[in-house]
């Protein structure tokens, strides 16, 4: 099969398998500029490409000094692609099958701090709507790790007011439920006073114009642009999600959460990402072992 036809009908199966945007967009910019970069390099035919392209290639993205996280997401993208034609019987083989992933720096940025939060929430002005919001929002993420998607695509009836449960659509679209908690949802109800549509169809969080006025549902871009412009205010940039995100998990497993449950709230299918986090827990563990010591706690002091 020629590269295009194949990458073309790669897209169409994904297409077809309801992958949400995002991840198509994420085929369509690693396997697309893979296919790119094949035929400048004379490959036209699938079952030409030989694990010494794929090295190359991926040898290709290091010259550009591109970070480690998009030389992995680009070799992903192809094992996925290369290992679909094999399941259409398209190739033997996968070339990918012989070549090492490049491999990813071990590295856990750090979280927010408490006192970091309370900045960031004092900075908004909540006798406003959008400050209201701002507000709600750093609430949410700090207490329930939500992605940028699934905090933006949340509905008014997703929330439970009295238990606090939300129900959330993840990646792959996965349903999970996860807790707001107590000063999270009064912050929310205190938002949701001053709305103009408070069904259970209506979204979330909105959007504003410079006139203060109700646009409709927040986007992606607009959340981040709302979190940089907060860290901007106190100095406390980077400021996004995923950083909420990662604060979110190392508060809970300092307080004392099991992974299980963490990994359960966070929506993950292995425990494989938040084993990086225990490394930035360590700060507890004299205090951890000295509440449970088994020598000091259980045998008789007969010494």
């Amino acid at each position: 099969m020629a590269l295009r036809a194949a990458y073309g009908a790669f897209l169409i199966d994904r297409k077809a398998a309801r992958c949400t945007y995002k991840t198509l967009e994420h085929y369509t910019y690693t396997v697309g500029s893979s296919v790119a970069w094949l035929r400048d390099s004379g490959v036209s035919y699938v079952d030409e490409i030989t694990p010494g392209h794929i090295r190359a290639y991926l040898i290709s993205l290091q010259d550009r000094n591109l970070k480690d996280t998009t030389q992995h997401a680009h070799a992903r993208g192809i094992k996925a692609w290369l290992n679909w034609l094999v399941r259409e019987g398209d190739l033997e083989t996968s070339p990918m099958a012989n070549v090492t992933m490049p491999k990813l720096a071990k590295r856990v940025l750090p979280p927010f701090t408490p006192r970091g939060i309370q900045r960031l929430l004092a900075q908004c002005d909540r006798k406003t709507a959008i400050g209201r919001r701002d507000y709600a929002i750093i609430l949410t993420l700090l207490d329930t790790g939500l992605r940028a998607s699934e905090l933006v695509s949340l509905r008014i009836g997703d929330l439970d007011v009295r238990s606090g449960m939300v129900t959330v659509f993840g990646k792959g679209q996965k349903q999970r439920q996860v807790r707001v908690g107590r000063r999270a949802r009064g912050a929310i109800l205190r938002m949701l006073k001053s709305r103009t549509d408070t069904g259970t169809d209506a979204p979330m969080w909105i959007a504003y114009d410079a006139k203060r006025r109700e646009l409709g549902p927040l986007s992606a871009w607009g959340l981040r642009s709302m979190l940089k412009r907060a860290g901007r205010t106190v100095g406390l940039l980077p400021c996004s999600a995923h950083r909420f995100r990662r604060t979110f998990a190392l508060w809970c497993l300092r307080d004392g959460m099991d992974l299980h449950s963490l990994r359960v709230l966070m929506g993950h299918s292995s425990l494989d990402v938040l084993q990086r986090y225990l490394a930035l827990t360590t700060g507890n563990i004299q205090k951890a072992h000295m509440a449970h010591s088994p020598a000091d706690r259980f045998l008789s002091q007969s010494e």
